[in-house]
């Protein structure tokens, strides 16, 4: 649930953009909890995780001009995020401003972890990131780039075109480690260099990631941007040749319906993955829908549009299939949000591990907690505690010291000297006008204690 309070703010939100905005969230997350496969289950305290993916387009640097995106566009963002306890998120660009905003608007429980920028022409200066959920997920002090070596260099000794990124998690019982990935895109043609660097990099990503799960037992989930284009296709064996499991069901996750970009693998410890559902969300069923057209028109970046003079579109259908089909994109996604449930309550398993067969009648004695390490005598309450060795020193403790009270008030800093009133002091002293001052006192107090010393006796005769 995203927070609201900036949609008053007549600034930012003019009142019938903060009607339109509100009308929109709120059809928004009647979907995310519609039911299954439209919506996304209600996330449970302890029970399960909802781990999610998304690629947010060129998050969000606007530098092909069809953006940036519009404030409302942040607040649908935080909404669709906030349903899931952790989402893997690519291609967040070098300026993490936006994606702050958007961690503003989930609300102070919540929180990211990201990448450098990878530099070079391929990796388009862009970042991964997770986004979590703190009440729901710890982050166990773990992150790190995946880099490949020396002998494992794709041709011409090329690193990944986007460097994954891996962070280790907690959700109660449930220990794991995500990877997120950004695959090279490339060519079509299997035989182009492009689509063979493709395969290579998920080949080696899943054998790499594979290995680790053998030699730490730990539970390692591979997500992200494979660029995928089908269920059959040699990039999909390049991730489950390595051993690595998917849900029971997969789907499409670009928004034409037709694409497995974005894939969630497996690689873990026997029995502690209990799929409870999988699915994508589809946003553009509610959001930047054809029948919006007409309220967003005025807004559309003139430089991509064919329009008349007075601003109206020359070709109708064309520039509401630009709206539709490109700007979208850069609003939302050309990507949904693929995510999976997964119960990571493993008590009952626990505890039905420890059952014994042969204890299955429960007519066995009460273990006596507690024995005599030496001669093996059962007692029934623990053993004392030893005496100490040599004569203990009994010293008696000091009362605290307490200072003197302070002169109420404050005490200034004294100022500087100044050369006049160095020379007044000088003057008094060398004239002798300070020891006769100080034989006045001396004289005074002599003849103070006199006085008193005459008046004490009268005082002790009294009755």
């Amino acid at each position: 649930m995203a927070w609201y309070t900036d949609l008053r703010d007549t600034r930012l939100f003019s009142l019938s953009e903060r009607d339109w905005t509100s009308r929109r969230l709120l059809d928004l997350r009647a979907r995310l909890k519609s039911a299954l496969p439209d919506g996304v289950p209600r996330k449970t305290k302890d029970a399960s995780i909802i781990i999610g993916t998304w690629n947010l387009r060129d998050f969000d640097n606007n530098k092909f001009r069809h953006g940036p995106r519009r404030r409302e566009s942040l607040f649908y963002i935080a909404e669709i995020l906030s349903a899931f306890d952790i989402c893997a998120i690519q291609e967040v660009n070098e300026d993490l401003g936006p994606l702050k905003d958007v961690i503003r608007l989930m609300g102070p429980g919540w929180d990211f972890i990201a990448t450098d920028v990878t530099v070079g022409p391929s990796g388009n200066r862009e970042r991964m990131a997770f986004v979590y959920d703190k009440n729901k997920v710890r982050f166990r002090n773990i992150a790190g780039e995946i880099v490949l070596p020396k002998q494992a260099l794709l041709p011409d000794e090329q690193q990944f075109a986007r460097t994954p990124f891996m962070v280790s998690f907690q959700a109660g019982w449930f220990k794991f480690s995500l990877c997120t990935v950004h695959i090279y895109f490339g060519d079509d043609g299997k035989e182009s260099e492009g689509y063979q660097r493709r395969v290579k990099e998920i080949e080696y990503i899943a054998k790499e990631m594979a290995g680790r799960a053998e030699r730490e037992n730990e539970n390692f989930i591979l997500l992200g941007d494979f660029n995928i284009k089908n269920t059959v296709d040699e990039t999909m064996q390049a991730l489950t040749k390595a051993g690595f499991q998917l849900p029971p069901d997969l789907f499409p996750s670009n928004i034409l319906g037709t694409k497995y970009y974005d894939q969630i693998a497996f690689r873990t410890r026997k029995d502690e993955v209990t799929f409870l559902s999988a699915g994508v969300f589809n946003f553009t069923k509610t959001l930047f829908t054809p029948e919006q057209y007409d309220h967003y028109a005025p807004v559309l970046p003139t430089r991509h549009r064919d329009l008349n003079s007075n601003g109206t579109p020359k070709d109708r259908a064309k520039d509401k299939d630009y709206y539709s089909k490109r700007w979208l994109t850069w609003q939302m996604s050309d990507h949904l949000p693929l995510w999976v449930e997964l119960a990571i309550d493993f008590s009952d398993e626990h505890l039905l591990h420890n059952l014994e067969a042969q204890f299955e009648k429960g007519d066995v004695p009460a273990q006596v907690e507690y024995a005599d390490a030496e001669d093996g005598e059962t007692i029934t309450s623990p053993p004392e505690p030893a005496e100490p060795v040599g004569k203990r020193r009994s010293r008696k403790r000091k009362a605290p010291r307490i200072a003197a009270k302070e002169k109420v008030g404050t005490i200034a800093p004294a100022p500087h000297m100044t050369l006049g009133e160095a020379w007044r002091i000088f003057w008094w002293v060398a004239s002798g006008k300070a020891d006769a001052f100080k034989r006045e006192r001396k004289n005074q107090r002599k003849a103070e204690k006199a006085k008193a010393s005459k008046i004490a006796p009268k005082q002790k005769n009294q009755p």
